[in-house]
């Protein structure tokens, strides 16, 4: 027990004679602050306890107390010390500059007190030690974490970088010089501007979805032909000519007007979603061309080039992401997840090789074989490795059925490998977009 005492005690003696030499540190300042100079070597003071009182040292050591060099950080009770040269590699920063950290200098604690949130300086002291990019902690909400690297005024480029990890979207907003052009340009690109914009996007929303119900219904039997009857003349009076008309007239109208009035004609082309605008009225313009050129719609019905630009029509579906954000959020997640989606891609293929292959030299020599050759085995293979199982190519024989298992259970396994990524992105992505938690 003797023994257990004196080792106990010895770190104290240890701590206490440090204290000590503290104490005379500290009075020797005082006595050096009443001096004549007060004013001038306030400062001096606290750079000398510090930066590691330098002008006492000589040769190579450096320090001759035990916090010399370092810089003591308190914040809301939790303590933290680093040399002073972690935090000089980023001198634009609070605690990179000496001037903008003094006001928070304790000097009777000797150590830099901070009342802020204490799990997200626990990233940025790691981001100040480690270098590297900023992580935030999953138990910090985005909005604490960000308001905390303002107020230790972190480089402007790492938060740029944080939120782009993040998934924030940063949209530049290019408007037109003209007060009218503005004025225009406003109510046909954000609908949260104002009420005609809002009634705006709601008319371009009804038109899209009954032009996309218009190009499904005219495909049923029944309707298939009584606008256009083969070796008649077309019939422009026909109900569903007249709705395709007018919701070609109002998407024609409104690309036209946001051509003239936009800022930039160069970034309006090179937009995804302006050019799905005009591939949505291009259709219609040339098959109505063909029909009135021919006045027989027989043409316009057997061409294999005008029916794939009636098909282009259902790119319009695309205009709906335009005032969805939803779709947006879904656009941007696939977007984010294209390196895990080419892996899983790349995984599908090699399975799909490796078990088409198999399957075909498994089932090689049976008559009742279904498997023909290597190709015709991919088929059963993307069957197989996505549980579809249609079931009109089955193995036979036992090894097959046996390479068929494995097949399904490596497509399961394979399938997964998206999945997290996807999801991560997602919420990633929908937590910023709508204004709302994780989910």
């Amino acid at each position: 027990m003797a023994v257990v005492s004196l080792l106990n005690q010895a770190p104290y003696r240890r701590a206490h004679s440090s204290r000590e030499r503290l104490n005379v540190a500290d009075r020797e300042d005082e006595s050096w602050l009443h001096g004549d100079n007060r004013h001038n070597n306030n400062h001096a003071l606290e750079n000398k306890r510090s930066s590691g009182c330098r002008g006492t040292l000589t040769g190579s050591h450096q320090c001759s107390i035990e916090t010399c060099d370092r810089i003591a950080i308190n914040v809301s009770g939790m303590h933290y010390e680093a040399w002073q040269t972690v935090f000089e590699r980023h001198p634009s920063t609070l605690l990179g500059d000496p001037n903008k950290r003094q006001r928070y200098y304790d000097r009777r604690k000797r150590e830099y007190f901070f009342d802020r949130h204490r799990p997200t300086f626990e990233a940025i002291f790691n981001y100040y030690q480690y270098g590297g990019g900023l992580r935030r902690p999953e138990t910090v909400p985005d909005d604490i974490f960000q308001s905390e690297l303002d107020f230790f005024e972190i480089e402007s480029e790492e938060i740029d970088a944080y939120r782009a990890d993040e998934g924030y979207v940063e949209e530049t907003i290019l408007l037109p010089e003209g007060p009218i052009q503005k004025k225009i340009w406003m109510i046909m690109e954000y609908p949260e501007t104002s009420k005609p914009a809002y009634v705006v996007a709601i008319i371009s929303v009804l038109v899209t979805l009954i032009s996309i119900v218009l190009f499904c219904v005219e495909t049923i039997p029944s309707v298939q032909h009584v606008e256009c009857v083969p070796g008649n003349s077309p019939d422009f009076a026909e109900p569903f000519f007249i709705i395709e008309t007018l919701c070609t007239f109002w998407f024609t109208v409104e690309v036209v007007i946001r051509i003239i009035v936009c800022p930039s004609k160069t970034k309006f082309f090179k937009d995804f979603k302006n050019l799905v605008d005009i591939t949505a009225v291009i259709p219609y313009y040339v098959t109505l061309s063909n029909v009135l050129i021919t006045m027989d719609c027989d043409s316009a019905n057997t061409s294999t080039s005008l029916a794939f630009l009636r098909v282009i029509r259902l790119v319009r579906v695309f205009k709906l992401t335009k005032h969805s954000a939803g779709l947006q959020v879904l656009i941007m997640t696939f977007r984010a997840s294209l390196q895990g989606l080419l892996l899983f891609l790349v995984a599908m293929i090699v399975c799909i090789l490796l078990f088409s292959s198999a399957i075909y030299y498994a089932e090689l020599g049976i008559d009742e074989s279904q498997i023909n050759s290597i190709p015709d085995g991919f088929w059963w293979a993307v069957i197989t490795m996505t549980t579809v199982g249609y079931g009109d190519k089955v193995p036979v024989g036992v090894w097959g059925k046996l390479i068929g298992s494995l097949c399904a259970l490596a497509g399961v396994l394979t399938l997964s490998i998206p999945v997290p990524i996807i999801t991560e992105n997602f919420n990633k992505f929908y937590a910023h977009k709508t204004g709302r938690g994780r989910i």
